[in-house]
């Protein structure tokens, strides 16, 4: 592998971790993490997970309190998702994710030139049109 090529990867990184999306993603991440009745629910719903998976991995498994549990943890999940903090954290997330989907796009349309808009993906196998 080229040195270039990593020390470029590198710089890339140094880059995408000082972006506004990324910083912002990092401190909302670390504001949940302190948000004590988030991090209850989410431990709640961890261990209902975990009842859950218990009960299925017995040999007679109590299907109605499988069914129980299924809808603690529906209820708890809804719970999760009416807090304002989870609400933030999901939106730096897709901030961050659209971000590096229009890198990975920059990348992808320098790598394969007309790949994405219908021209030759490069990939002979797939095609028989170059004859």
């Amino acid at each position: 592998m080229s040195q270039q090529v990593i020390e470029k990867a590198k710089e890339l990184a140094g880059v995408i971790a000082q972006s506004p999306e990324y910083i912002a993603m990092r401190a909302t991440e670390d504001a949940a993490g302190q948000e004590e009745q988030l991090q209850q629910l989410f431990q709640r719903y961890d261990g209902i997970h975990r009842d859950i998976e218990e009960i299925t991995l017995q040999k007679q498994p109590d299907f109605d309190k499988m069914d129980a549990l299924a809808r603690e943890l529906e209820e708890v999940q809804q719970q999760i998702k009416a807090q304002p903090m989870y609400q933030a954290l999901q939106a730096a997330r897709k901030q961050f994710s659209d971000m590096m989907a229009k890198v990975n796009q920059e990348l992808s349309s320098v790598l394969n030139p007309g790949g994405s808009q219908g021209g030759c993906s490069g990939n002979c196998a797939a095609c028989g049109g170059c004859g």
